[in-house]
């Protein structure tokens, strides 16, 4: 057995930092650049390459290109739900004076606002980059289209009790008790190898026309830790008696990344999405999504991270106490077995309108319009998925096919609430499209708590 010296925080953080990864948008969704600009709204507005991992009936739906190719798309967000740029300007970057700044001194009233910002006493922080290093897709007209992309993706998410900050704004003090459970992180390193199919289905007389789609992957895990237990709290009493509780708990699995540049994974699975989509007039569209069923089996290096013990100290000058504080807050390691996890499987769900196409707004439009609603649910902790549900909303406006302009917001989620905006030049066979899901600094820069960009560089042929 292997022991290292931790703090009863840092056990709570170790899951996260040992996966060799830096870091909440849904799986699929952070290379889908034009679904990032219309705030993620893409089960049934999505086209082409930007279906696969979101619906991949949409694949059969009409497009510009009989073949695709996608040159490397990139998303990255990060952000937290109670850290926002205004409270990290007021309290952490010291106070203006006229030697100089100088660390600000925390009032009580100054606390108090620190802790009010973690909603429900918990406060959650992710991050997530996903990177398309291969897309490639071809076009049988009236047929079906496939698709074939390899997506890199590092994820990680963190829950974090409101008590840990007030130990650390408050300390130990005369009657103080601190209840750290209920902290969780996860975090992720994966690759994906998907082959996936839109196929046009028989006529029937309830849709103007209708499609299918399978997706089949290969998942390679290379990088996985999350805190799987906290059962931590910390008591002093009025006369000076310390008590304590540590039981933590994770798992960490990780690849030998040093052996070779290609790396035999530490964990792999096999994930399948679904989905269907239906024109069910001139200008509407309606499509549903199951994406990511399955799981992934982590078996390499695995190790089991832990601390436990209970404390009691009443006499500083006591060694066996002394001892009893140093074990209750030394964290240890050993060999685990493998484990299971499952995929981010989500639910999607969604309409498109042509707005273009309906007759009184075509004689009032200039350009072309589309506008999207979704309802996206995850089903699992996995990191860079979400169990709560989120709805959004979208539109895309083009005034020129050269230059369409998006933007959308989203209620939900980790981000509670965001505003997205975006846009797409196409010149010839290239087009480039750039977009965040969330620019509300530009309108407020105090709240702002989360941001994301995505670039991505499409050849249509």
């Amino acid at each position: 057995m292997k022991t290292n010296r931790l703090s009863v925080s840092g056990i709570v953080l170790l899951a996260l930092m040992l996966s060799g990864t830096p870091p909440e948008t849904l799986a699929g969704e952070q290379t889908n650049i034009r679904g990032l600009g219309m705030a993620r709204t893409s089960v049934a507005a999505s086209r082409g390459l930007d279906a696969v991992g979101i619906n991949p009936a949409n694949l059969a739906l009409r497009d510009d290109a009989t073949v695709t190719i996608g040159l490397m798309p990139i998303g990255i967000g990060v952000g937290s739900d109670f850290m926002t740029y205004g409270l990290y300007n007021k309290f952490f970057t010291g106070v203006e004076t006229p030697t100089g700044r100088v660390a600000r001194n925390l009032s009580e009233s100054d606390k108090q606002e620190l802790l009010n910002a973690f909603p429900g006493g918990m406060g959650r922080i992710s991050a997530d980059a996903e990177v398309r290093p291969i897309g490639l897709a071809i076009r049988f007209e009236g047929f079906a289209t496939f698709a074939l992309t390899a997506t890199e993706r590092v994820a990680a998410t963190a829950a974090i009790p409101s008590s840990y900050a007030r130990f650390l704004l408050e300390g130990v003090t005369p009657a103080s008790s601190y209840d750290f459970s209920g902290a969780a992180g996860a975090a992720a390193w994966t690759r994906e190898y998907a082959l996936s199919a839109g196929f046009v289905l028989p006529a029937v007389p309830w849709f103007r026309s209708w499609s299918g789609g399978l997706s089949v992957k290969l998942v390679h895990g290379f990088a996985y830790a999350a805190v799987t237990r906290d059962n931590t709290w910390l008591s002093a009493g009025s006369n000076g008696v310390l008590d304590a509780n540590v039981d933590l708990a994770g798992v960490t699995s990780q690849s030998d990344l040093k052996s070779s540049p290609f790396p035999a994974p530490a964990g792999s699975g096999i994930g399948v999405d679904l989905g269907i989509s239906a024109e069910m007039n001139e200008f509407l569209i309606a499509g549903i999504s199951v994406t990511d069923i399955g799981s992934m089996r982590w078996d390499g290096d695995v190790r089991q991270v832990y601390g436990l013990g209970r404390m009691h100290l009443d006499d500083p000058m006591n060694g066996a106490q002394r001892d009893s504080l140093e074990h209750s807050v030394t964290g240890n390691t050993k060999p685990g077995g493998a484990f299971t996890v499952g995929l981010p499987t989500t639910l999607r769900m969604g309409v498109q309108v042509e707005l273009g196409q309906i007759s009184w707004v075509k004689k009032i439009l200039y350009g072309e319009m589309t506008a999207g609603c979704d309802f996206a649910q995850g089903f699992s902790d996995f990191p860079g998925s979400s169990r709560v549900g989120r709805l959004s909303l979208g539109l895309e406006y083009r005034p020129w096919q050269f230059l369409p302009i998006r933007t959308g917001v989203g209620f939900g989620g980790l981000d509670r609430f965001n505003f997205a905006l975006g846009f797409g030049l196409k010149i010839w066979v290239v087009q480039l499209d750039v977009a965040s899901d969330n620019i509300g600094w530009l309108f407020s820069h105090d709240s702002f708590s989360r941001g994301s960009l995505g670039v991505g560089l499409t050849l249509k042929m």
